[in-house]
């Protein structure tokens, strides 16, 4: 485990699929996300659980918790390259009650950490829709710069949205 002041990090269980596959089947917190809402059925998670929990390759994904134990989201690095020591981001909060209260902010702060002490990696990188205000604050607020902009990238809720190219050297 990543363990933090309110939150902890842990890796993902087979006993987590009846959650990811509410969180994923739920549009206000899915839409934003690279994959964007699409709703799937349990058994089509279940066939993707397996790759998802694997943490030996170039994706190291992770369940956020509150001290209770309780699962409220899911933290990862992605395409980690392993020579040019460069990772993207992704996170979010499926448990709505969770929003608002700083847990995606520590959640990156424990991954950050974890990525430069064990991984070795020298930069963070993400894409986010430039309409996701919350999570372009959020960016900004941990000292990731806006390197890029794809226009009309994303097809959320009937229109064409921009995505902002954010980065982060952490070493």
């Amino acid at each position: 485990m990543i363990e933090g002041e309110k939150i902890y990090l842990r890796p993902i269980e087979n006993d987590d699929i009846n959650k990811l596959n509410k969180w994923k089947n739920d549009a206000e917190v899915f839409k934003y996300l690279g994959g964007g809402f699409m709703p799937i059925s349990i058994i089509q998670q279940e066939k993707w659980l397996e790759s998802m929990s694997d943490l030996t390759g170039k994706n190291k994904r992770f369940m956020i918790c509150e001290e209770n134990e309780k699962a409220i989201g899911m933290i990862g690095l992605y395409d980690i390259n392993w020579i040019h020591r460069t990772c993207e981001i992704g996170i979010y909060l499926g448990e709505k009650e969770a929003w608002g209260k700083g847990y995606s902010k520590e959640s990156y702060q424990l991954i950050e950490s974890f990525a430069r002490e064990y991984l070795n990696l020298r930069k963070i990188k993400l894409y986010v829709v430039s309409d996701n205000t919350n999570a372009v604050n959020m960016w900004n607020s941990l000292d990731f710069i806006v390197v890029g902009e794809h226009f009309k990238e994303r097809f959320i809720e009937g229109k064409y949205r921009d995505v902002l190219i954010m980065e982060k050297f952490i070493s």
